[in-house]
């Protein structure tokens, strides 16, 4: 969840935290130059973490750095005391309060909340943000089959499957709306052309990329949920194919054009789904599983037009869904690990 809009930090409690936030900056300047897998960390946001309290009714207020009110529909962020003055309160709108009221309604309590200051998406607005954090113990899910997710180019689509020892029980396609994505690429890209002679154009072109934006990020928490409940539909630990940071920068650097690169971010994707399989108790492993190479014989396999692949032995089927039957024929091993309960 997110706050709206705030006036320029020149005084209390905005001005203590706009100082908070820049302490933060300088103290994780260090971090910015450590890699992962080979690739930079950039675009840091240090937050400020907060103890959180959230009143459903009339509970009493036990003066936590964040007060969450649902009966007033609004978010406090205080200084320290909460004395008038020191505070910073945020609406609560429809949205946020149906997401928290899902996670109560599933046994979750708010344990903290992380606040900090970032540009918005839509134009270059300085805003508050605030992410509350939800817990609830949930005990190991006894797993009967695998449910694979093959990571791919997201305008190629996210393909999945649900596995047993010899066969797939259920598979499907999730896939963005990339006609609409498109467009509003084009768009952007055509305001973006004539950006430095006409101011309008350059806000037009920052919202039509906050739309791209926003689709691409509802789209993924709904396969994110659809994925874990077929997860916990079939009993199924989770097993997410996904490429290496690396191949991913090389693909980025290669024959990729700037509208296509964005169908290859899907990190938050990855992040969605194993929140989501924490959430639910499910187990969640990341495993690298072969596309080219034959399941049955271990031949490197022929590539055919439409994304299909065929080997001399004889086995033939659309590159996305080898890496299901490499999860079949590696069943025993992918389901061994300590997490999984096996029923």
């Amino acid at each position: 969840m997110s706050g709206g809009s705030l006036p320029p930090p020149d005084h209390n409690p905005l001005k203590y935290f706009a100082m908070k936030f820049l302490y933060a900056d300088k103290t994780l300047d260090w971090f910015k130059g450590l890699k992962k897998n080979g690739i930079k960390v950039k675009k840091m946001r240090p937050p400020l973490v907060f103890d959180a309290q959230l009143r459903l009714s009339k509970e009493r207020d036990i003066g936590r750095g964040v007060f969450v009110d649902l009966p007033k529909r609004e978010v406090r962020v205080r200084k320290w005391s909460g004395k008038r003055g020191e505070t910073i309160v945020l609406p609560l709108g429809d949205k946020a309060v149906k997401w928290i009221l899902a996670r109560v309604k599933e046994g979750g309590g708010l344990t903290l909340a992380t606040v900090w200051i970032g540009a918005s998406r839509r134009n270059s607005v300085m805003k508050l943000y605030v992410t509350l954090v939800f817990r609830r113990e949930v005990a190991p899910m006894e797993v009967k089959r695998l449910l694979v997710v093959d990571f791919n180019a997201l305008h190629n689509g996210l393909s999945w499957a649900v596995v047993e020892e010899r066969r797939i029980v259920t598979k499907g396609i999730l896939r963005p709306n990339v006609s609409k994505i498109a467009h509003m690429q084009k768009v952007a890209s055509k305001l973006d052309s004539v950006c430095a002679k006409k101011d309008k154009a350059c806000d037009g072109a920052m919202a039509a990329k906050s739309r791209v934006w926003r689709l691409l990020r509802s789209w993924e928490d709904e396969a994110a949920k659809k994925l874990a409940h077929s997860a916990l539909q079939y009993r199924a630990a989770i097993v997410a194919d996904a490429p290496f940071d690396q191949s991913i920068k090389e693909l980025k650097e290669g024959g990729y054009t700037s509208e296509k690169k964005i169908m290859l971010n899907f990190g938050r994707l990855r992040r969605r789904i194993r929140g989501m399989a924490e959430w639910y108790g499910m187990p969640y492993r990341e495993e690298r599983l072969y596309s080219t190479i034959c399941p049955r014989c271990g031949r490197k396999m022929e590539e055919l037009p439409n994304r299909r692949v065929r080997c001399a032995c004889g086995f033939e089927a659309n590159r996305d869904e080898v890496p299901f039957h490499w999860a079949i024929k590696r069943f025993s091993e992918l389901t061994s690990f300590s997490s999984i309960v096996m029923a």
